[in-house]
């Protein structure tokens, strides 16, 4: 016989029972902190001079940023010189904000730019906050 004419056999397992394994949560309990001087990898350097920066300027828009990272790292420098592309130090950036290591906001009226700063830095700015977003 042709096993494409005969007709199929189904199974007698009733539909969605696969057995469902707990997922494990994203926040691991950690500390995460701010040594540039042991970072090994370009993201990791990028990563702590993005945090220096917001330390001493929050509130910073992506372009100032990215500017200022530039500006006091000679490693981070050499890797945009070799590559000519803010990219990879736009993606750390958003990457962070997306972990909530640090936080977005805009200010009102201007809703083309993105101003960043650290959550440690909220309640300073907590007089000024009209709406936040509580995910």
């Amino acid at each position: 016989m042709n096993s494409q004419n005969s007709p199929k056999i189904e199974d007698n397992k009733p539909k969605g029972t696969k057995s469902k394994i707990p997922k494990k949560s994203k926040e691991d309990d950690y500390y995460a902190l701010l040594m540039p001087e042991r970072a090994r990898s370009t993201r990791a350097r990028i990563a702590n001079k993005i945090i220096e920066v917001l330390r001493e300027d929050p509130l910073a828009d992506e372009k100032r940023l990215i500017l200022m990272v530039l500006a006091r790292d000679p490693i981070i420098k050499g890797y945009y010189m070799k590559t000519q592309s803010i990219a990879y130090i736009r993606y750390v950036i958003w990457d962070l904000a997306k972990k909530r290591v640090i936080l977005k906001a805009k200010i009102l009226g201007d809703d083309k730019h993105v101003y960043f700063f650290l959550p440690e830095q909220i309640d300073s700015l907590k007089d000024r906050i009209i709406k936040a977003n509580h995910d």
